[in-house]
């Protein structure tokens, strides 16, 4: 009877965490470069000496590009194809695909969150103005000279990026090779790579999925109710 329980308990945890990546990637649909969680269901063991497996739900990133779209502000960036910006948040190196830039007070170009753009070979990038031109493979360019290059990096193995916030990762362990042949597109973002209709059907599915969670339960306390029924007819 205990397995029963399990397995319900187990159905409806998966079920609502679901619900819950469904409704984060829902929350963040107008988020620059944030990249969509996918839920997948993977077997876990009740315990050690239990034969029987039961679902839990594990998440990872979908780094699939979003649409780009265009603002003709010079200091919005966006990647067209794979890659992240180089960040420096304080003492820490992020990596984002949001590219919201403005020009600080010091002259260097920031996230909404602060963070600092970094140029090739490390340091802040900082310009004069915001009416610089920065080409497609990330030269800058100010009155048609060059002052600095944007290096566009990505990840050997992009699911070993850990999320930092809504649309910047922390490399940690992971290896940032600089892209050999990067395409930034001066005056444009990315959006959300997050479908409203992929997340109605999920959370349609996970709906169904507590409702089975439910239905189990439910069977589980009619035996309950049979079996002590059973017992107080036989006394």
């Amino acid at each position: 009877m205990s397995g029963l329980v399990d397995a319900a308990t187990a159905i409806l945890g998966a079920s609502e965490k679901k619900l819950e990546i469904a409704a984060h990637n829902v929350a963040n649909i107008s988020t620059p470069g944030f990249k969509r969680q996918v839920g997948f269901s993977q077997l876990l063991r009740a315990a050690e000496s239990d034969v029987s497996a039961l679902p839990e739900v594990a998440v990872r990133r979908s780094f699939a590009q979003g649409k780009l779209s265009e603002t003709r502000n010079p200091l919005d960036l966006a990647i067209s194809g794979d890659g992240f910006f180089q960040l420096r948040a304080g003492d820490r190196i992020l990596y984002s695909r949001q590219g919201q830039f403005k020009l600080s007070v010091d002259g260097n170009l920031v996230t909404p969150q602060g963070y600092v753009l970094q140029q090739q070979g490390g340091g802040d990038l900082v310009v004069d103005n915001a009416q610089v031109t920065i080409q497609q493979d990330g030269a800058v360019l100010d009155d048609g000279r060059p002052v600095a290059r944007i290096d566009v990096f990505a990840a050997a193995d992009a699911g070993s990026l850990a999320p930092v916030g809504e649309s910047c990762f922390s490399a940690g362990g992971a290896a940032m090779d600089a892209v050999s042949n990067p395409v930034i597109r001066q005056g444009m973002v990315e959006s959300s790579n997050v479908e409203l209709g992929d997340e109605m059907v999920s959370m349609m599915t996970a709906l169904r999925e507590s409702e089975g969670g439910a239905k189990l339960i439910q069977v589980y306390d009619d035996l309950i109710g049979r079996a002590i029924s059973s017992l107080g007819q036989a006394r």
